[in-house]
């Protein structure tokens, strides 16, 4: 598990209106780690995200994951499979804000932070990792044409990362295998 420093946000809604995560966004600060910190606990900006991830690969958490932190909620022209009608795209996604400008390089430790996040996430709320559950702002809105990168390859670089990577927790995993394991023996027995 990573040391993940919890910041907070008054910027949320509690809970999450009966949806759970179903994916993940990744968006650009547009700033520095310490200035988003800032942004998102003052409630004038009426914007969050889940958590941020500097440079150095620090992990900051502004809102909880069963709360719906206010990332992506502005929706306009979305041409992603995750969006869903007239449901705000808050109630069933998890928001990851990273460190820098459009046009910057991710740094290694950035990249590779995050992608310890997402599969972690992803492994909590059994997401699958892969282009369609984890996905640029720009998907959501035409009005962030470039969040979270101009290099838009970025997001499939960090799902190869997170799909590559051990597990961060393998005894959750193991004990998934297990229940699906139970569930088929029983299902075996109810056959028989």
């Amino acid at each position: 598990m990573q040391n993940i420093v919890w910041k907070g946000s008054p910027n949320f809604w509690s809970g999450r209106q009966g949806h759970k995560p179903e994916g993940i966004v990744i968006h650009i600060m547009a700033g520095t780690l310490i200035g988003t910190d800032a942004w998102f606990n003052n409630p004038k900006s009426q914007v969050s995200a889940h958590y941020g991830i500097g440079k150095k690969g620090e992990v900051h958490q502004y809102v909880k994951e069963e709360d719906s932190a206010w990332h992506a909620g502005k929706v306009s022209s979305p041409n992603a499979l995750l969006v869903k009608p007239n449901i705000n795209p808050n109630l069933y996604t998890i928001g990851i804000e990273h460190e820098g400008s459009e046009s910057d390089e991710w740094t290694e430790e950035m990249k590779n932070a995050s992608a310890a996040l997402i599969r972690d996430i992803c492994i909590r709320w059994n997401i699958p990792i892969d282009r369609n559950h984890i996905i640029g702002h720009y998907q959501i809105t035409n009005k962030k044409p470039n969040c979270p990168a101009i290099n838009k390859n970025i997001i499939d670089e960090l799902i190869a990362l997170a799909s590559a990577q051990q597990p961060a927790n393998p005894s959750a995993v193991e004990e998934g295998i297990k229940k699906i394991e139970d569930g088929l023996a029983i299902i075996k027995l109810v056959k028989k």
